[in-house]
């Protein structure tokens, strides 16, 4: 990694023609890219349980049972009850 003497913000690898630069995103600064140098840009992202949404879809209750219908109402309250605690 380098950064921007000018400004210290980390340089981005890009290409500008045939050549490669480093390119400062603030101040627009400018180095070459020495080849013999290798760069590798890799995202990633750490998710926690509370980062997960659950998806519900309600359906229409026609056909259903009393008993399914508040079947369903106790799982929603349960998954709602759920989110409230994290």
């Amino acid at each position: 990694m380098e950064f921007c003497p000018d400004c210290g913000k980390l340089l981005i690898p890009k290409k500008k023609g045939k050549a490669k630069v480093l390119t400062c995103p603030r101040c627009g600064y400018e180095s070459k890219l020495v080849q013999t140098e290798s760069y590798e840009v890799a995202d990633q992202i750490k998710h926690k349980a509370s980062d997960i949404t659950e998806v519900i879809t309600i359906v229409g209750e026609k056909g259903l049972s009393e008993a399914e219908i508040e079947e369903r109402r106790e799982r929603f309250i349960e998954g709602i009850d759920f989110l409230e605690t994290e």
